[in-house]
């Protein structure tokens, strides 16, 4: 019921705990993840977002429930910009942008997901440098756990958090319920 769609696993990690601490049984869940050492991890997202978006959209014009989330590393662009990409994606493929009510989420961690992970775990992250080696290990259900509690206070997020998780917790607004 819900397919996550994402460049590895620390991704698939983080979306696994966060959706399981929403209230997902295992079995609703569907992680697609690049295999490893086949080419670049956003090419792979990015290559099979519009095959996935067709897909979903066939599927919740008949069933409720349904959601899509993407999540995917800014890396060194903008979170902006692999937004843009990924709509460019779909134009691609002759597919229509995303709707405003479609529950296609995209997550967007800038740099890594691992600044998310330090952010909600040690709150003193940014997003200019790098965590990858620094949260090797680290606690990822706690940090879902601190995710959602964000989630649950829509719209009062804390001061100072990293921009790039505000959006996000407004993009889960879109999961159904």
């Amino acid at each position: 019921r819900f397919v996550v769609l994402c460049e590895d696993d620390e991704h698939s990690r983080f979306a696994h705990h966060t959706l399981r601490k929403l209230g997902r049984q295992y079995r609703e869940l569907r992680i697609l993840v690049c295999p490893s050492g086949r080419e670049a991890a956003d090419n792979w997202v990015r290559k099979h977002y519009p095959e996935e978006v067709a897909l979903h959209r066939r599927k919740a014009s008949s069933q409720e429930g349904l959601a899509l989330i993407v999540l995917i590393d800014a890396d060194r662009l903008s979170v902006d910009q692999r937004h843009e990409q990924l709509g460019e994606a779909l134009r691609s493929s002759n597919l229509a942008e995303r709707g405003p009510s479609e529950k296609v989420v995209i997550w967007v961690p800038k740099r890594h997901i691992e600044t998310w992970i330090a952010e909600l775990l040690h709150g003193d992250a940014n997003e200019e440098d790098d965590y990858k080696n620094a949260m090797r290990g680290a606690d990822y259900q706690t940090a879902a756990q601190r995710f959602v509690e964000h989630v649950r206070n829509a719209g009062n997020y804390p001061s100072g958090l990293l921009p790039s998780m505000s959006r996000a917790l407004d993009e889960t607004a879109r999961l159904p319920q």
